[in-house]
C-alpha cells in the first residue's frame, strides 16, 4: 500500500514535470511570433549582389538575417529558413558586402547597428522593405 511519503513524491515529480508546460500549447498569437518578411537593397539604383541583411529588434526578440540574392533581394530567418522576424521597430545594417564596396566610405556606415541609420516597423501589414544605399 501507498503511504503519504511516497505520494507526496509523486505529487512533487508530477509538479516538476508539468510546470514548465505552463506556456505551451497554442493560444492566441504569443509576443515572439515571426512574421515573414523580404525585401530588396540597392546602391545608387543597382541590386547589391552580395552581403547579409540584419535586422535587430528595439525591443523583444532575437536578430533575423538574410543572404542578398543576385538580384538584391533577400528573405529574412530567425530560427529556420523563411521564418521572418518578430513584429516591432528594428536597426537595420548589412554586413559582408562585396569587398569592393566595402571599401567605399559612404557604404561602411551600413556596416554597424549603431551607424546604419536604417529602420523597419515590421507588422503583418508591412512585411516588404526596400533600402536604397547612397
Amino acid at each position: 500500500m501507498w503511504n503519504c511519503a511516497h505520494r507526496l513524491i509523486l505529487l512533487a515529480l508530477a509538479v516538476v514535470l508539468l510546470v514548465p508546460c505552463g506556456g505551451c500549447g497554442s493560444g492566441s498569437a504569443a509576443k515572439g511570433s515571426l512574421i515573414p518578411v523580404k525585401g530588396k537593397v540597392t546602391y545608387k539604383g543597382q541590386p547589391m549582389t552580395k552581403g547579409m541583411v540584419r535586422f535587430e529588434p528595439d525591443g523583444y526578440g532575437r536578430m533575423a538575417s538574410g543572404q542578398l540574392q543576385p538580384d538584391g533581394t533577400f528573405e529574412l530567418t530567425t530560427l529556420k529558413p523563411g521564418d521572418g522576424v518578430v513584429a516591432g521597430e528594428h536597426q537595420v545594417f548589412i554586413t559582408d558586402m562585396d569587398k569592393k564596396l566595402a571599401k567605399d566610405r559612404a557604404l561602411k556606415k551600413y556596416g554597424s547597428r549603431n551607424t546604419s541609420g536604417l529602420k523597419a516597423e515590421v507588422s503583418s501589414e508591412r512585411t516588404e522593405f526596400t533600402f536604397d544605399l547612397k
